[in-house]
């Protein structure tokens, strides 16, 4: 709240002097940035130009099967760029398909067993956008390959199958809807105390 005073304050001290208006709309514009370059979360993908959008970070995948991963890039048709994954650092790097040829604006990539599979515990997956020329500022140019790329990696963490799907949902049953009918004096079957 107090930032947000602080905030406030300044944006109409900038109004009550002489500022023609373009100045005070560059003025409030930067204010408005700085605030929300300090505070995380709130512009997630600010030039990060390659994401990985499933699994989740942290996310709790099963081990020892398969994993569909995907995200997407800022990459377009007239851009030439691809994405590459590596899962805990089993090279070399896997080829992801694009969404159409040669757009990798969203991409897809299955972990099978033939290139890794993943396991109990911490799992290492990291995308790689590697273009031909650096279409925007955040692609650095690799010294060894000459290609203009960037990374975005994730954790997940790798659970047996079995705790994944043994967590069942709590179902609450209404009286009545047991497969085990209750009789009038709350026993099994009706029978009171006595068996009859």
């Amino acid at each position: 709240m107090q930032a947000y005073n602080k905030f406030r304050k300044h944006v109409f001290s900038l109004f009550s002097y002489n500022i023609n208006s373009t100045t005070s709309l560059l003025l409030v514009i930067i204010l408005l940035l700085s605030f929300s370059f300090a505070s995380p979360g709130l512009f997630r993908y600010v030039s990060a130009f390659i994401h990985i959008v499933s699994p989740e970070k942290e996310e709790a995948v099963p081990a020892g099967s398969s994993l569909t991963i995907s995200g997407n890039s800022d990459d377009n048709p007239q851009f030439n760029c691809k994405v590459l994954i590596i899962v805990n650092d089993k090279r070399p790097y896997q080829e992801t398909i694009p969404v159409r040829p040669g757009d990798y604006s969203k991409w897809t990539f299955v972990v099978t067993p033939q290139y890794t599979e993943i396991q109990e515990g911490i799992n290492t997956i990291t995308s790689k956008a590697t273009c031909d020329s650096q279409y925007e500022p955040v692609l650095k140019l690799d010294p060894l390959t000459k290609e203009y790329v960037k990374y975005y990696g994730i954790n997940v963490t790798g659970m047996p199958s079995g705790e994944l799907s043994s967590q069942e949902p709590f179902v609450f049953q209404a009286p009545g809807e047991n497969s085990r009918e209750e009789g009038g004096d709350g026993t099994v079957g009706g029978e009171g105390e006595d068996g009859k």
